[in-house]
């Protein structure tokens, strides 16, 4: 992180993965995070959003003690990241196997959602001496946090796995007018 006016600046952290052997039917890879103490296995069946919704308001985790570090197995998922004190405090990410393990700083809220077909991720987390799992996972409300529910509001920034690289991206809607007319793709009948 580097410190700037407005924030500091997050540039988000993607750990390799070392692939040993690819075919058809089998797949073989060092996944290791250097300094893990956990390893977590969490299992997303169709649908899933972790943590749930209150309701109608978005609910995220955030540790105070952990570092994550997500690799998808299975299938692929969509992590939301929002911390307050970053200059760009809202991002998305489109993880699958092939960017690596995602690692998610202390102190920044985090969910996750799996599509149709599910996923499986392994987080090799890096606990400090008083992480305390009653008190890690416990859900924040975006009913609740005023602070948490501004940065939500700002335009995130997008990461992609394209053309076997990761890309961010910032879309810049600000010469966007409300008049504009917009056609649709499919015809109406």
């Amino acid at each position: 992180m580097i410190c700037r006016k407005g924030g500091l600046q997050m540039l988000l952290h993607f750990v390799p993965i070392h692939v040993f052997r690819e075919t058809p039917q089998v797949s073989f890879f060092d996944a290791g995070v250097n300094g893990s103490n956990g390893a977590d296995v969490v299992i997303h069946h169709k649908n899933a959003i972790s943590p749930p919704d209150d309701g109608n308001f978005e609910q995220y985790y955030i540790h105070n003690h952990q570092v994550d570090h997500n690799l998808v197995i299975e299938g692929s998922r969509k992590f939301t990241l929002i911390n307050p004190k970053w200059d760009e405090p809202h991002h998305v990410i489109f993880l699958n196997r092939a960017m690596g393990a995602l690692q998610i700083p202390i102190g920044t809220y985090h969910r996750s959602e799996s599509g149709k077909e599910g996923s499986i991720v392994l987080n090799q987390a890096t606990r400090d001496d008083l992480f305390d799992q009653r008190k890690e996972f416990t859900p924040v409300s975006l009913r609740s946090n005023k602070q948490l529910r501004k940065a939500r509001q700002t335009h995130p920034v997008y990461w992609i796995w394209e053309e076997e690289r990761i890309k961010r991206l910032k879309l810049d809607c600000k010469g966007y007018s409300k008049s504009i007319k917009l056609e649709p793709l499919i015809p109406a009948h």
